[in-house]
This record gives structure tokens, sequence and C-alpha cells, in this order.
């Protein structure tokens, strides 16, 4: 049995239409046949990913990176003439 499919609207830019494009013409599919296997495989691969928990660790990471560009800025850290991050206090 088929499922109910809605139409959303996603904006590309012009070669990355002309690539789908030709795959889904070496495939026998349509534009919108083969965006929509794309995006399925894409988000099976990105929810397998999630289960591994790296998407946690990176945005956990990203929030790490943050707060030292912050203290960077506002001199609370820095790095000596070796190398190695020094806290000013």
């Amino acid at each position: 049995m088929s499922r109910l499919k809605k139409q959303y609207t996603v904006q590309l830019e012009d070669d990355v239409i002309e690539r789908i494009d030709r795959l889904a013409e070496k495939l026998g599919h349509t534009r919108s046949q083969m965006m929509r296997n794309m995006l399925l495989q894409g988000l099976e691969d990105a929810e397998m990913v999630d289960n591994t928990g790296i998407f946690t660790a990176v945005r956990f990471s990203k929030g790490i990176i943050t707060k030292i560009k912050e203290a960077a800025i506002k001199g609370k850290i820095y790095l000596d003439k070796d190398g190695e991050i020094k806290m000013n206090k």
C-alpha cells in the first residue's frame, strides 16, 4: 500500500540539479524519484550515525570550541611561546 506523500520546496543550486538529473537519467528515474531516494538514504545514514552518539559528541565539542574561542577573544586564555594553553586570572 502506498503512503500519502506531500510536496515540499527545497532550494538548490543549478549545478546540484544538473548532477541529480544526470544520475536520474542513468538510472531511469525522474528527478523527483531520484531526490526522494537520495533523501531517504541520507536520512537512514544520519539516523545510523546519530545512534552511535557521534552527533551528541560533535555538538558537545562545538560548545567547547565556542567557549575556548570566547575566552581567547576576552584574553582569559592564550598560547605561550611553546604552544601551551595558559590562563589569565
